[in-house]
């Protein structure tokens, strides 16, 4: 599928800024049947593609996402160009980092990551992270270990969460919507994200932890404030620790174009970000 944009030609002062309208202006075009043929048509489609009658077809979903390949780009393939950044590179990272430290695991404890669903939306879902899945999965976790929940609140409470989401970068086109001391670049190191409204979570032991696990792995790590004009996001951080408390830190890489359909990071940062999380697991 895909959704052309009208003309310039018939839209002259598009680029003095439109409004989009959801309803109207992002309807995606599919095929051309025909008029005697549009009745139904994907409900046939349905039929052939699940080998079954169109009568068996009782429902069903439909999400657009977009389907060209990331790339390596800049004079030196120094920078990454890809849908769905936001946020893959944290799955990325956290899939290795916790395989790794199974491979070389010592001692007692229990790690887990949640990739959640439903976070552009708000989360408010059953398995969002502003429902109660990830503290469940913990409490049958503790359960069938035999451990009793006063002693599963302990380990919570002993606990170290990190929330792995992207960070805006400095985009050299708009250095005044960064504030001006602390603007993370690309290629620059894991970003350490900071608010004081805790739309991130992490406070100054957290920052503290983090930042001395980098030093220590000599992982580049840098530090991020919003400019306080421009409000920016929010994360799963500050969601996921107020279910299930415990000491939280909101960590990602800089990428510019956030929520875009094409995205642009540094690719270096990915390394800096998997072997974070392999250090943060293993230590």
């Amino acid at each position: 599928m895909t959704i052309p944009n009208l003309a310039i030609h018939m839209n002259r002062k598009v680029n003095e800024g439109i409004a989009i309208k959801k309803q109207k202006d992002i309807l995606p075009l599919a095929a051309v049947l025909g008029e005697e043929k549009n009745q139904g048509f994907f409900a046939d489609f349905l039929a052939r593609e699940m080998d079954c009658q169109k009568e068996d077809v009782l429902s069903y979903e439909l999400s657009l996402y977009p389907y060209e390949a990331g790339c390596q780009l800049g004079l030196n393939g120094e920078l990454i160009s890809s849908p769905r950044l936001d946020n893959l590179t944290s799955v990325v990272a956290c899939l290795k980092g916790i395989i790794s430290a199974r491979e070389h695991a010592e001692g007692d404890g229990l790690s887990i990551i949640a990739l959640f669903d439903n976070e552009e939306i708000g989360s408010r879902t059953k398995q969002g992270a502003n429902s109660g899945i990830l503290l469940q999965i913990l409490e049958r976790i503790y359960s069938a270990s035999g451990y009793s929940r006063e002693e599963m609140w302990q380990a919570v409470n002993g606990g170290f969460m990190l929330s792995v989401d992207v960070a805006h970068g400095l985009h050299p086109d708009y250095m005044e919507k960064a504030d001006p001391t602390n603007r993370p670049v690309l290629n620059g190191g894991v970003v350490l994200k900071q608010a004081a409204s805790q739309a991130y979570a992490g406070d100054a032991e957290a920052v503290a932890i983090i930042a001395g696990l980098c030093q220590q792995e000599a992982i580049c790590y840098q530090q991020f404030v919003n400019n306080n004009d421009i409000p920016g996001g929010s994360t799963l951080g500050s969601m996921a620790s107020a279910l299930v408390p415990m000491r939280a830190m909101d960590i990602g890489v800089p990428i510019l174009a956030m929520h875009s359909a094409r995205e642009t990071m540094g690719a270096r940062d990915q390394e800096h970000l998997n072997n974070l999380l392999q250090a943060f697991f293993m230590a």
